[in-house]
């Protein structure tokens, strides 16, 4: 243990003289995730005032009167008049109009009959700002014209209404959330893990083949074994600490944002000691996982763009997993837990949820376990082999 602990304060010490390894595992985790947040937020509040306050210029014809006087209205729109049909296309893609609302000749015939009129609507499906005004404006319009037809009917309201739907809600508002966000909070520290963990190793194995330092270090009166644990504990731990970092930013760069009632006590609720731990303690022996497998893939490698270059294609094995954890119907089940990464994002999502099964919890911790002692071993059988460490 001692003969560990030694190569671990040895490659600590070595890791944190160059500052390269202090802002990449423990300054840009912490700043990058709240300047993120608080950037997008406040861009996006930018976008939605400045698409507010547009002119929208929308063309007319056969348009009636109340048509007419609501569009003007609001004065923001810059109303064109048409008194026939023309390339409606054209003039929109030029820019001449945003949008076209045609309204049938027979319209006033057609709303004093009572009967349904059809409004052709020219329109850019890309252009949303421009569609959802337009859209409300004829939804208004049109409830108006409702109302009124129910109004000169005498029909009171409740015999429109043959059926009313009132929900009872028996699952928590966290549930439902934690359940739609959770799975992207996995991306956060997983991301930043593997960078740690990638970084890490190809300096422990790769780094000191190229400073020439791998024959004294296996000179030493140790075993390669001992070497290999210490080495991969370190890479583990630089793995771990963006992790951790990440989410400390997360939760501080929530703070910065106005958030719904709803979101905020979710909030809340998930920055708690427990949710917190459990979610810690599954990343410890994920990231011995990943410190150990690349160590064994990279331990050939004579050049750290050589060892990059074959470690590079595992984070696919990684994003993918991911990806399935946000997809509609992959769940936590006995069949997942044995997943690796997949199993983390799942378990993640029923723990902001706050409906984690425990025993699938253990089971999680327990095949990461076996898996990170398998990649030590993989790595061992590779670290072992000298033409391939000394090369």
């Amino acid at each position: 243990m001692k003969e560990i602990i030694l190569i671990i304060k040895k490659e600590l010490t070595e890791l944190f003289r160059d500052k390269k390894t202090i802002i990449n595992s423990i300054i840009l985790p912490v700043l990058i995730t709240p300047i993120l947040i608080v950037v997008v937020s406040k861009v996006m509040e930018f976008v939605n005032k400045k698409d507010a306050a547009k002119t929208i210029k929308i063309g007319l014809m056969n348009a009636p009167a109340d048509f007419n006087q609501l569009v003007a209205n609001d004065t923001l729109n810059k109303v064109t008049t048409f008194t026939e049909a023309a390339d409606f296309k054209t003039l929109i893609n030029d820019g001449t109009v945003q949008t076209v609302l045609v309204f049938p000749e027979n319209w006033k015939t057609d709303m004093d009959s009572l009967r349904t009129g059809e409004i052709q609507i020219y329109r850019n499906e890309a252009k949303r700002n421009v569609n959802t005004r337009v859209g409300r404006i004829v939804t208004n319009y049109t409830e108006g014209i409702k109302n009124a037809r129910i109004a000169s009917l005498q029909i009171p309201m409740e015999k429109l209404t043959p059926v009313k739907r009132s929900y009872v809600e028996v699952g928590e508002k966290k549930e439902a959330i934690g359940k739609a966000i959770g799975g992207f909070i996995p991306y956060i520290f997983i991301l930043g893990m593997w960078g740690g963990c990638l970084l890490a190793a190809i300096d422990l194995v790769t780094g000191e083949k190229e400073r020439k330092t791998v024959e004294t270090t296996l000179s030493l009166p140790l075993s390669k074994f001992n070497v290999l644990i210490g080495k991969a504990i370190v890479a583990a731990i630089l793995g771990l600490l963006p992790a951790v970092f990440n989410i400390i930013g997360l939760v501080v760069g929530l703070q910065f944002i106005d958030l719904p009632p709803a979101f905020d006590s979710f909030i809340s609720e998930l920055v708690t000691f427990e949710s917190l731990s459990l979610i810690l303690l599954l990343l410890v022996p994920f990231s011995i996982f990943l410190s150990g497998l690349l160590i064994a893939i990279i331990a050939g490698a004579t050049t750290f763009k050589e060892a990059q270059s074959k470690a590079t294609p595992v984070i696919m094995f990684i994003i993918l997993p991911l990806v399935m954890a946000l997809l509609p119907g992959i769940e936590l089940t006995w069949a997942t837990v044995f997943v690796p990464v997949l199993n983390i994002g799942l378990a993640v999502k029923e723990i902001t949820a706050g409906t984690m099964d425990m025993l699938q919890y253990v089971v999680i911790l327990i095949s990461l376990l076996l898996f990170s002692v398998g990649a030590i071993y993989l790595s061992y059988r590779k670290f072992s082999d000298e033409n391939a460490i000394l090369k």
